[in-house]
């Protein structure tokens, strides 16, 4: 499933967020010392990074860390003066942007320092200090969110609307826009100090990681631990028998815990719930939405279109019985390639086929690509303690963009490839035209940037395919997308806004109750009743396993941002001039507009069910095309 990968953003009278991913360009603007550190300064092989860009050594990043600390103590002198004029209130929030700004740059090198090694103790401990130095900027300007909103609104409104104040116009209408959901100082300061408690990822994280028991399976004549790494390996083998047995052995375990995970995810609900009629918001779910300004229409409209789309879904689960060449689908067939592939990509076919598949995205956006992928901006090898996964660490908003990955030579890494530099690429254009207080962009746009450069490129490869089977492959690897992004996202898009809606109206959640809420949706969501899919009742158990459950109305923002790929990809690839610069522009905005209203003026309404006819339109062509050449390599001869 996708993952989550958490950000230092936003503004600071938010408070630092862990959201969405920060815009970021231009040279670096700390001085050199000469000093280099541990040969990091030094020239380094094209697929490792050089973080000297960030700072010259460890000790130049020690005596900036020096200087913010004192600017930042320095931050409260403005307590007294904000309100004053829309002169004091612009330099006390650039002041304090400012200061933020160089602290995110120190956290991007404590970072990726500590990823590329999580046994260097020495970064691990860097990277704790930074953190502990931002919660200090958070409770150091704490005061400019109930100081604004305490003013007179309409006064606040005038003021926002002045040259002066230009750059910080978007955070002030969010700042009056929540006015009505802002409680009095004491109150905000009792729920802040309740978070730590009410927040039970922490607590779920415990559990799953360190606490639970895991079985062993023979596999392959060894015996391997079956805890969550080893289920997402070997769920998708093969060999159907060995799938099954891992099915059979690792869902048992999460049932013993029902109990405890029912009344972990029920608390985190509950407060959930708690917060938002304490903040007067009609459901929990316009709470999560609103930061965002995303309307609760997004998300209904998500489901509903969903549900009716779901014949869609069995058909592609009936495809997969064919292609698998099964009697019955069952849940334990879910995860196995459609189509086996023995193709092997290099970092430099990964760099050029990533060039090759944006081309729609014109110029400019191709030499920002080749400027990124042509310097070391990438770790991209697996090496031994190096943080497992990918991502774009944006947080250095004066240098460039960092990607993270671990390339292994498969389809999906060249895919993965495409998707952060995506993400690195939309950082660079929102930097070329927004200042810092607006270059940062939330998640709702943030995925559609990365998941349209997947799309173009698995188009790309679906185009130059040396032969059928190559051909089903790439449409295999499109179809088993769908499924997973669109498809399964929304389903835990559901199932969250059922138990928040269940909570709302008084009812008690326990492990068993999830349980059964949760089996609804999977069997209407994978054809059960229909004869699709078979799963066996210990699966349901699944929810269990989902941490997104904990974050709040997340995951909806994967399947919408999939839906708005596959119209940005198809109108990019058809090469109009205006789909394109409208396109660009939604990139180049960061946040300087809300995320659903960047989208719309694109053309892709997401409270509509036109981009997600549209979506599954292109699903049900790519099933037409599989079973096309499926016909066609079924004949005698081929």
């Amino acid at each position: 499933m996708p993952c989550r990968i958490a950000r230092f953003s936003g503004h600071p009278a938010f408070g630092l967020l862990l959201a969405g991913a920060l815009a970021l360009s231009g040279n670096s603007t700390w001085a050199d010392d000469g000093e280099a550190r541990d040969g990091r300064s030094s020239p380094r092989a094209p697929d490792e990074w050089q973080l000297s860009d960030l700072y010259a050594s460890d000790k130049t990043w020690q005596q900036a860390f020096d200087r913010i600390s004192q600017r930042i103590e320095r931050l409260d002198h403005f307590q007294n003066t904000l309100t004053a004029a829309p002169e004091a209130l612009n330099t006390a929030l650039t002041t304090i942007n400012e200061v933020e700004k160089d602290a995110l740059r120190l956290r991007a090198y404590a970072s990726l320092n500590a990823d590329e090694n999580l046994r260097d103790s020495a970064a691990q401990e860097r990277r704790d200090r930074v953190d502990r130095l931002l919660a200090r900027l958070q409770t150091v300007t704490s005061y400019v969110r109930p100081a604004l909103t305490s003013m007179d609104q309409q006064k606040l409104s005038k003021w926002a609307q002045q040259p002066v104040l230009s750059e910080h116009q978007r955070f002030l209408e969010q700042v009056m826009r929540d006015a009505p959901h802002t409680l009095s100082p004491a109150t905000e300061s009792a729920l802040a100090a309740l978070s730590p408690v009410t927040d039970r990822e922490d607590s779920y994280s415990l559990l799953t990681n360190a606490d639970m028991h895991w079985p062993e399976l023979i596999i392959d004549g060894k015996n391997r631990t079956l805890d969550q790494a080893g289920y997402a390996r070997w769920r998708g083998s093969e060999d159907r028998a060995l799938r099954q047995r891992v099915f059979e052995t690792f869902w048992p375990v999460w049932q013993q815990y029902e109990s405890t995970f029912g009344s972990l995810l029920g608390k985190q609900v509950l407060a959930h719930v708690i917060e938002a009629r304490q903040r007067h918001y009609d459901s929990a779910l316009s709470a999560a939405l609103s930061p965002n300004d995303i309307p609760v229409a997004v998300y209904h409209q998500l489901i509903e279109s969903t549900n009716e789309h779901l014949p869609t879904l069995h058909r592609y689960l009936r495809l997969r019985q064919r292609m698998l060449g099964v009697d019955q689908l069952h849940y334990y067939d879910i995860y196995p390639p459609l189509v086996k592939s023995d193709r092997t990509f290099t970092l430099t076919d990964a760099r050029q086929l990533t060039r090759a598949a944006t081309a729609p995205l014109g110029e400019h956006y191709a030499s920002l690509l080749k400027r990124a992928t042509g310097a070391h901006w990438t770790s991209a090898r697996p090496q031994p303690g190096k943080r497992s996964g990918a991502y774009m660490n944006g947080s250095a908003y004066d240098v460039h963009p960092y990607v993270l990955m671990n390339f292994n030579g498969r389809y999906e890494d060249v895919s993965t490839y495409a998707h952060e530099w995506g993400h690195g690429i939309h950082s660079m254009l929102a930097n070329e035209q927004q200042p810092y207080a607006t270059a940062s962009y939330p998640i709702f746009t943030a995925e559609v940037a990365s998941t349209t450069n997947e799309q173009l490129l698995v188009d790309y490869m679906r185009h130059h395919a040396q032969s059928d089977r190559e051909k089903l492959f790439y449409i295999g690897q499109a179809l088993e997308s769908l499924r997973s992004t669109f498809f399964r996202q929304t389903q835990f898009a559901e199932f969250e806004l059922a138990i928040h809606e269940a909570v709302a109206d008084g009812q008690a959640l326990s492990g068993a109750r999830l349980t059964r809420m949760y089996a609804d949706l999977l069997k209407k969501y994978y054809g059960v009743d229909q004869g699709v899919t078979k799963i066996n009742p210990d699966n349901f158990i699944e929810w269990a396993y989902v941490p997104h459950f904990y974050y709040n109305f997340y995951v909806y923002q994967y399947a919408t941002s999939i839906t708005a790929a596959h119209q940005f990809a198809e109108r990019l690839e058809q090469g109009n001039d205006a789909d394109r610069q409208r396109y660009l522009q939604v990139l180049a905005s960061g946040g300087a507009e809300g995320g659903y209203q960047l989208l719309k003026k694109a053309g892709v309404d997401l409270a509509t069910p036109a981009p997600y006819d549209a979506l599954m339109a292109w699903m049900n062509r790519l099933m037409d095309q599989a079973e096309t050449l499926l016909d066609r390599l079924d004949q005698p001869g081929s």
